[in-house]
């Protein structure tokens, strides 16, 4: 019975932690309904407006997820759109994207067959940590000077298509890196550090903890 207890308790903590961040999630994040319409003027046409209307938030559901980590990422991607090999024909343009991403470990599954008590020995089994969202920040993207040949002239303009695939394979490229076992395993000292210092700082036992993924 007095396992039991210890388990109950160690899930409650961190059932507790979750509804934290759900709470402030609901305070700081949650925005307010703006029913005024607002014109943005700035557009190499004059007579072209942009017109934002009320922002809706379609659907909330909550995340039992822990972000332990977050990275900050750079990737060069270059478009080349130039007409042959010929360089009076070379149109290239590098950009430099800036963005962050971020590993969870998702507690949503923990109850007590994950949990084991021996003695002053927590052993906790979770999933390993997971990339759940990498964001780019457009306001420190660097797009160089588009290198033309004498026979290209202007910057090469990308379809909504064509922008969404590079946006894309940039994320796909940034997690791609993220998951290389240098980070990866950084990653998982910092979930491990992460859990035990929240148990830790719960209890006022002094408990070693070992925590597994799996």
């Amino acid at each position: 019975m007095r396992i039991i207890v210890k388990k109950r308790t160690i899930i409650l903590m961190l059932l507790c932690l979750i509804l934290g961040f759900t709470i402030a999630y609901r305070i700081y994040v949650t925005p307010k309904a703006d029913s005024k319409s607002w014109t943005i003027t700035k557009s190499t046409d004059s007579s072209k407006k942009f017109i934002s209307k009320e922002t809706l938030i379609t659907g909330i559901k909550q995340k039992q997820k822990l972000i332990t980590t977050e990275v900050n990422l750079n990737e060069k991607m270059t478009i080349d759109n130039s007409w042959g090999n010929l360089p009076i024909f070379k149109k290239i343009q590098n950009i430099d994207f800036i963005g962050s991403g971020v590993y969870v470990v998702d507690l949503s599954s923990i109850n007590y067959n994950n949990i084991s008590i021996n003695k002053n020995l927590i052993s906790i089994a979770l999933p390993k940590p997971s990339v759940e969202m990498i964001t780019l920040n457009e306001e420190k993207t660097i797009y160089e000077t588009p290198e033309n040949g004498l026979l290209r002239f202007g910057d090469i303009k990308l379809s909504t298509e064509e922008h969404q695939q590079l946006i894309s394979t940039v994320k796909n490229k940034m997690k791609s890196k993220m998951m290389e076992d240098q980070y990866y395993n950084k990653a998982i000292d910092n979930s491990q550090k992460s859990m035990r210092n929240l148990i830790t700082s719960m209890s006022n036992a002094n408990y070693s903890i070992n925590i597994k993924f799996q």
